[in-house]
């Protein structure tokens, strides 16, 4: 018989012995689906890596923050139509450097 990956709520195991399987699965166990989402996210993930560290390797710098509601009020008002906040802050450094 095939090893089937057993799941019971507080825990998951593969069982290789058809007597183990059967006497998991008459105690509740079940048997746990394979999902295909998960292979699909992980090639997501390993592409986005590899997309990263080419960036990085270029030389781009990645930047995260959080505003407050009022700073974001602030930020959207001079930011232009179309303009990215990546272009918007390289404006704004730019003007204060001539100045």
């Amino acid at each position: 018989m095939k090893p089937k990956l057993m799941a019971h709520p507080s825990q998951a195991r593969t069982i290789t012995s058809p007597e183990e399987q059967e006497r998991l699965a008459a105690q509740g166990w079940v048997i746990a689906q394979a999902k295909t989402a998960n292979r699909v996210r992980n090639a997501d993930a390993a592409n986005k890596r590899i997309e990263r560290a080419a960036m990085r390797a270029a030389g781009y710098r990645q930047l995260q923050l959080w505003l407050s509601p009022e700073a974001a009020a602030v930020v959207d008002a001079v930011k232009q139509k179309g303009e990215s906040y990546a272009q918007l802050l390289t404006r704004l450094a730019r003007l204060s450097q001539s100045s």
